[in-house]
């Protein structure tokens, strides 16, 4: 029975010691109040306008035919004109782009048609002998 107390008043003393000599739990840190900014003014999205048919007035007079000003004709004609160049343009550069596509098939059909080294004997001998002056000493290989 003398050894169950024992026991108890080790556990009793280690809880407390432990209570006792326990760091002190690190503050946590206040975060500053800082004043909320208000939320920018989003637009929302628009709305599809429905159509509202406006009937015809009765005796009204007719919609008279608008006669262009020379201005206009003129500001028509540098438009048609400009386009014009445009696809002028947009045609000389893809000729410009057949022409180069054309190109390269051809130099690609050439370097094809090259003649390709011949495998002999004598050629993988000459090889050989090539790949070993021109590779590091043995010394330097690493093993």
């Amino acid at each position: 029975m003398d050894s169950f107390w024992v026991i108890v008043l080790f556990i009793l003393f280690a809880i407390f010691s432990d209570r006792k000599g326990k760091k002190k739990p690190v503050p946590k840190r206040r975060i500053p109040d800082f004043p909320q900014r208000p939320l920018p003014d989003i637009p929302q999205p628009k709305r599809e306008r429905t159509k509202i048919e406006i009937p015809e007035l009765r005796g009204a007079p007719p919609i008279p035919e608008i006669q262009t000003s020379q201005t206009v004709q003129d500001r028509d004609a540098i438009l048609a004109e400009q386009e014009r160049y445009q696809e002028m343009l947009h045609r000389k550069k893809m000729q410009h782009l057949e022409q180069e596509s054309k190109q390269a098939t051809i130099q690609r059909e050439e370097r094809q048609q090259a003649p390709q080294p011949q495998l002999t004997l004598n050629n993988m001998q000459q090889a050989v002998i090539w790949s070993e002056i021109l590779a590091k000493p043995k010394a330097y290989r690493r093993r």
